[in-house]
């Protein structure tokens, strides 16, 4: 049986708190309500949650002012929901520590599509955490074809030292590539991968940056070997006898 997902919503205004919980709960979430900022963080402590909707506007006090209490204490994505249209408190929000921001009024579809990604990028992240663990692949550290995959310095270096020029995303799906070696890597889970707050990436999108990073490791685009296209499915990493 699909296990559901449990969403915190924080928003002290009744009519709003219900008109979402109808919503979210027809899109198969339970959800679990405060109507201020202190019972949230407490909820937090006593409950799992896989995402917090949080309203700036508490009686307690400023949403901002619990985020970082939050995120002390659980790091699900947050999703701040505001009336506010000072671009400057949108930016406020991610250097504290939010992950999206949604104005009101919104489309309550796309709310729910943008609380899956969410949620979809999150456990991707999750799990490739509890692999590398399993897997002693701590040291941040990955070797493969001559390559050394440095995940502190976010960079990519030949048998020589010489460093590949890969753009920030092709590291990030070049590292979540070399982590998941021999099993096949759909286009749409490579796209949650890189996937912004303003950039949802297509399957063409993945098919042209895979292109453009074995080009940079010398993997022949005629006859890939490292990093082999699984025809109308995605890719698959075949890795050397070396890991770090």
């Amino acid at each position: 049986m699909k296990s559901l997902n449990t969403i915190l919503l924080v928003e002290d205004d009744k009519t709003t708190r219900f008109m979402l919980r109808e919503q979210l709960e027809k899109n198969d979430f339970i959800i679990l309500e405060a109507c201020a900022g202190r019972r949230c963080l407490e909820i937090i402590e006593q409950y799992p949650v896989n995402l917090i909707l949080l309203d700036l506007n508490l009686p307690d006090g400023n949403g901002f002012d619990f985020i970082d209490k939050i995120k002390a204490q659980t790091d699900v994505p947050l999703i701040i929901l505001s009336s506010e249209k000072d671009e400057d408190k949108r930016v406020e929000s991610f250097e504290i520590g939010a992950d999206d921001f949604v104005s009101k009024p919104f489309n309550s579809k796309v709310l729910i599509a943008r609380i899956k990604a969410h949620i979809r990028r999150y456990d991707i992240s999750h799990n490739t955490s509890i692999n590398m663990k399993r897997n002693g692949k701590e040291s941040n550290i990955s070797h493969f074809h001559g390559w050394t995959l440095d995940r502190l310095k976010y960079e990519l270096h030949d048998k020589d030292g010489q460093a590949a020029a890969l753009t920030q995303k092709e590291f990030y799906l070049l590292d979540y590539i070399v982590l998941h070696p021999d099993r096949v890597l759909k286009r749409d889970e490579l796209c949650e991968v890189i996937r912004e707050n303003n950039y949802v990436p297509t399957p063409r999108a993945i098919d042209v940056k895979i292109t453009r990073i074995r080009k940079k490791i010398g993997d022949n685009a005629l006859q890939p070997f490292i990093i082999k296209t699984v025809r109308g499915v995605g890719y698959i990493f075949n890795p050397d006898t070396e890991s770090g």
